[in-house]
């Protein structure tokens, strides 16, 4: 009998023994990017903002302390192993709860749709869950081709949605060419071009999907008024208007949604869809959330409620995890606290812009979502290292690489916000000694 006990998760093998089999059985290019960058480290400890290293970079170096700003994209909004987030989970699992039968009713399912329900915006009620958010954005268009019976969709050049199926044939050609797959039914416009929006959405588009503030693409902000046009030309065309907030949602902006009051105060837009994901798990525990208005349920589920399912999507054990993490995440104090710490992120990071104006082009974003936009990819990327030298994990924009996108977790206090700040300034400043 194995003494469950003393079975440990973190530190099982050495490092250097795990990369070579992480080489050898999962990605073995990925681990040689990493070793390039001088960081092919695994992450062991975690709590709260920081993570430690199993050990160093190089055999004689101590393990890192790295603070993350890069929060997976939102995954850890609540910071590493938040204790409330992970005591739901154990409670739940010692009151006998577990995955849940997806083809049964769910009281769990029940439960946060309603809460959903009340904290989206406008009539958005209804609410069908996956596991990731690429499955999220393909239910998405899914149902918008089921509903309008139509196949087209207009996405933006430079945004991302996902590595699935219809979620893949939104973005960028670099991510589709190598699986062969595209179709002339998807199309791209430049984002926050209103006026070639207009013209890309016709009698056969089924949907527009769009990030509110785009990562992946370099944190664009879009012109106001942007995405209430946007909802004009979907209405005049008969085509869904799919918003994915995945990284810019659950209180990012300091607003519960960026499209309703997150990016400017006075424009909320009410869309077809929302789709959530990454800061749906509270780091703890996967599940997406696409959800929608009622009027298009009937085009779905009426013939055939079993038309669409997702085995493990909504299991039971997520929807206590994400329930628990809405309660924290929509409160007004919480979001108070976002707003706070993220005018004094954005004001610092202008200060470190306007004192290296020969390297950095513009910083902008909302809440704690920055993008730092450099004159060059190759100084973008030096930045990056440097910065992560420093110990604060950050990356540069896969659509945009002369963008560093900065996400610190949403439960980042002033004092830490002040630390990320100095760390980043000495980044930048060990840069431009290299340049010299």
């Amino acid at each position: 009998m194995v003494d469950n006990s003393q079975k440990k998760y973190i530190g099982t093998l050495p490092q250097k023994k795990l990369l070579n089999l992480y080489k050898k059985h999962v990605n073995g290019p990925k681990v040689r990017i990493f070793k390039g960058f001088g960081l092919a480290v695994i992450p062991g400890e975690r709590n709260g903002i920081r993570f430690k290293t199993l050990a160093g970079a190089k055999p004689s170096e101590p393990p890192l302390e790295i603070i993350n700003c890069r929060s997976s994209g939102g995954v850890f909004n609540l910071g590493h192993c938040n204790p409330k987030i992970a005591q739901v989970l154990k409670d739940a699992l010692d009151e006998g709860l577990d995955l849940g039968d997806h083809m049964l009713l769910s009281e769990q399912r029940a439960l946060l749709g309603k809460k959903l329900a009340e904290l989206m915006p406008g009539d958005i009620s209804k609410t069908t869950f996956g596991v990731s958010g690429g499955e999220a954005i393909d239910t998405a268009i899914k149902f918008s081709r089921a509903y309008t019976k139509r196949k087209g969709c207009v996405s933006a050049i430079g945004g991302y949605h996902g590595h699935t199926g219809f979620a893949l044939l939104t973005g960028d050609p670099d991510f589709r060419e190598n699986f062969l797959w595209s179709t002339p039914d998807f199309k791209q416009v430049p984002f926050g071009d209103a006026a070639a929006m207009r013209k890309a959405v016709t009698e056969e588009v089924a949907c527009v999907i769009l990030e509110t503030i785009p990562a992946t693409g370099g944190v664009l902000i879009a012109p106001e008024g942007y995405f209430q046009e946007v909802r004009e030309i979907c209405d005049e065309k008969g085509a869904m208007m799919i918003i994915d907030e995945v990284q810019a949602g659950l209180g990012r902006t300091g607003h519960l949604w960026a499209i309703y009051g997150g990016i400017y105060p006075n424009e909320k837009v009410v869309p077809d869809f929302m789709v959530l994901a990454k800061g749906t798990s509270a780091g703890i525990y996967p599940l997406s959330i696409c959800s929608y208005k009622p009027i298009i349920e009937k085009s779905i589920f009426k013939e055939d409620p079993f038309i669409h399912i997702s085995t493990t999507g909504g299991s039971d054990l997520g929807c206590a995890v994400t329930s628990a993490m809405l309660d924290i995440q929509s409160d007004p104090q919480f979001l108070n606290h976002v707003k706070k710490v993220g005018t004094l992120f954005g004001k610092g990071l202008s200060v470190i812009q306007e004192n290296n104006f020969d390297l950095i082009k513009e910083v902008r974003g909302r809440g704690l979502m920055w993008g730092v936009e450099f004159f060059n990819e190759m100084d973008c990327q030096l930045g990056m290292l440097h910065i992560m030298k420093q110990g604060v994990l950050q990356n540069y924009c896969g659509n945009k690489k002369d963008t560093l996108i900065i996400m610190p977790p949403l439960i980042s206090k002033e004092e830490d916000i002040e630390e990320i700040l100095s760390r980043i300034k000495q980044g930048i400043l060990n840069l431009k000694k290299l340049k010299k």
